[in-house]
């Protein structure tokens, strides 16, 4: 569990995962499932009831945690990697953007004058800005976006640029924190090369988060 208090004496820059924790979107769970049962029925020989009933073994019609990466793990379900990673390009689950909530734009800006705000992401970097730009997050108070762009022909590794980015920045693991909705994902492979986290399920907890450390 992170100590919030002792953390943020000595942090200097925050890394926010973008799908799920910049926004939070009420119904984003069942737009991903359709987007993945999409994508199977497009890239692999299953048919639909195949299809749902393999999603279901491997937890994609469940939140958090009980999801596995489907990128990891699109093999199980007749995919290869290099097929997933070229759909992805042009395709990616779109959510219901009206109804979606989004982290405080005013709050960010008064947090990116004291800390420096990265953003860490497995989204394609294109549709982060196409998503951002329909929501309304505002991205000029992030000094960076690392994300895998349509050219590239993987995605990325979190881990890898969590420690990329330690080193860029000549920092400690003390000194920077990672909010994120997934622990496995966005959480853990900082806690691998000794930092600190934070899990949250919603914007508000992210709002809550930016007040104390103001």
């Amino acid at each position: 569990m992170t100590n919030l208090n002792q953390l943020k004496n000595n942090l200097s820059v925050i890394i926010f995962d973008f799908d799920e924790t910049l926004y939070y979107s009420p119904n984003a769970l069942k737009c991903y499932i359709k987007f993945i049962l999409k994508a199977i029925l497009d890239l692999s020989n299953y048919n639909k009831k195949q299809a749902l009933a393999i999603m279901k073994e491997h937890g994609f019609t469940q939140k958090g945690e009980n999801r596995v990466s489907f990128g990891a793990n699109c093999e199980k379900f007749g995919i290869s990697r290099n097929k997933w990673e070229e759909y992805k390009k042009e395709h990616f689950f779109e959510i219901d953007y009206e109804n979606a909530q989004i982290v405080n734009n005013d709050l960010l800006r008064k947090l990116s004058s004291k800390k420096t705000l990265i953003i860490v992401s497995n989204e394609i970097y294109e549709n982060i800005l196409y998503k951002a730009k329909k929501l309304g997050i505002n991205l000029s108070f992030f000094s960076n976006i690392y994300a895998p762009k349509k050219e590239d022909k993987r995605g990325i590794d979190k881990k890898t640029v969590y420690t990329n980015i330690l080193k860029e920045y000549d920092l400690s693991p003390s000194s920077v924190m990672v909010i994120g909705d997934r622990y496995k994902v966005d959480i853990k492979p900082f806690e691998e090369i000794g930092g600190q986290g934070i899990q949250i399920s919603n914007t508000k907890e992210i709002e809550n988060i930016i007040s104390d450390l103001l």
